[in-house]
């Protein structure tokens, strides 16, 4: 993690994003940070104390289960929020946010603001559309979809522009399965004609 030490690009970023506008408080002192591919912005047992704002590159949101395998949770494209649910829950996470490769954040230290924050009908509003986003997707792929097929087969028709899935690390960490659960899906679904590979990691539905 490499700190943006230029006021001059922080108020830049700061200008291009609107992350300004996200808030009613006044007076509020961001902050940047670069993180290479790898690095985590948010993990368990790392007390979570910030806001961080993506604004250029993505990050992959996972678990680690008992057994030590991985279970995927998302990937967040920029712009998104990181920190929200640490935000209620007093800097505890559950889940790990790793860079998918560089990426740029704007950031807001809470303890200094926290109190204010909590006044902040702009920001809690910000806070309610995340909570949204990430309600919305757990119900859409666990609720609407029982088994891998039939999410994979939603996230096609329904989240993939033209109906083509690119990328199978992305897809299979929004569908929260493994690459190879995800390869095995899309292999039955090419040879029952259902689908067709389009490139490499990219698949159409038919």
């Amino acid at each position: 993690m490499k700190r943006i030490d230029d006021p001059n690009r922080i108020e830049a970023l700061l200008a291009a994003s609107g992350v300004r506008g996200l808030f009613d408080t006044p007076g509020l002192t961001f902050q940047g940070f670069c993180f290479e591919k790898g690095e985590y912005l948010v993990a368990p047992g790392r007390r979570m104390d910030w806001l961080f704002f993506l604004v250029e590159g993505a990050v992959r949101i996972y678990g680690i289960h008992e057994s030590g395998s991985l279970l995927p949770v998302d990937r967040l494209n920029s712009p998104a929020l990181l920190g929200d649910l640490e935000f209620v829950e007093e800097g505890r996470s559950t889940f790990y946010a790793e860079a998918c490769g560089r990426v740029v954040c704007l950031a807001l230290y809470l303890p200094p603001c926290r109190d204010a924050l909590d006044r902040d009908l702009r920001f809690l509003h910000t806070l309610l559309r995340s909570y949204a986003g990430k309600i919305k997707l757990f119900s859409e792929m666990d609720i609407t979809a029982a088994t891998i097929e039939e999410r994979v087969l939603m996230y096609m028709a329904t989240a993939c522009p033209g109906w083509e899935l690119r990328g199978v690390e992305a897809a299979a960490l929004q569908l929260r399965c493994s690459r190879r659960q995800l390869q095995r899906v899309l292999k039955k679904l090419c040879a029952e004609g259902r689908a067709e590979k389009t490139g490499k990691g990219r698949y159409r539905l038919l």
